[in-house]
């Protein structure tokens, strides 16, 4: 609307549950994955788009597609790894069940649906970095506890999240769990896991800290889903 400032969102209460079909994954043990960025993909760059060509995905052998970053991210055409709310998808592509339509499509089709999910770092609309934010050098405040004020790793981009703080845990296994029950996401991949660091001295050697924390995420996703798909970069 004229006058807003930021992300501004409408919250519909009491929704109707959406009539998802069965679905079970075929040669789960063998996937055959196409990475997708719904903006690019077809000429309509939306998922209306992507779902008038997911037969011809199916005449490939594709039995999984990956979307890539869907959570909103800056902007309006991105790749989307620069996410800033983690619990709503992007508006650019569609509307949440237009989402849930085009997931259901695929599992008609056999394709089960992987998200590329983005939590090593946030842009500075996120409203954790708002929280405690530091206008003169455009950086998270030193005493932000979701966030790092500089990177601990050096492949970082915009502000590096701090994941030995139990709250980014809730978030993350909370975020990850909702995508599982309200959008039916059959698995996901983790982008630059490697940066899930707490040391700086953890990019270069093995970091216990981090292999802990992974697994603490996947125990909640396999809580949600046990058959979920989980692939880190």
């Amino acid at each position: 609307p004229d006058g807003g400032v930021g992300a501004v969102s409408c919250v519909t209460i009491n929704r109707d549950n959406y009539p998802w079909t069965s679905f079970t994954m075929k040669n789960a043990d063998c996937l055959v994955i196409y990475e997708m960025l719904l903006g690019d993909w077809t000429e309509r760059g939306d998922l209306a788009g992507a779902m008038e060509h997911l037969d011809y995905l199916k005449t490939l052998g594709v039995n999984a597609v990956e979307l890539m970053p869907i959570q909103e991210f800056d902007g309006e055409k991105s790749w989307g790894y620069n996410p800033n709310h983690y619990f709503a998808l992007d508006k650019a592509y569609g509307t949440r069940k237009q989402y849930k339509d085009f997931i259901e499509a695929c599992h008609q089709r056999g394709i089960a649906v992987i998200i590329d999910v983005v939590y090593n770092h946030s842009t500075g609309d996120s409203p954790l970095a708002k929280l405690y934010w530091n206008s003169s050098s455009s950086k998270t405040s030193s005493n932000n506890p979701y966030f790092f004020v500089d990177a601990m790793h050096p492949f970082n981009v915009f502000h590096d999240i701090n994941h030995s703080n139990t709250f980014v845990q809730q978030v993350v296994k909370r975020s990850l769990v909702y995508l599982i029950e309200e959008y039916n996401v059959d698995g996901f991949r983790f982008d630059l896991s490697k940066g899930f660091t707490w040391s700086s001295s953890g990019w270069d050697g093995t970091d216990n800290n981090r292999i802990n924390l992974i697994k603490d995420y996947a125990s909640a996703i396999r809580q949600a889903d046990p058959d979920s798909y989980i692939i880190l970069e």
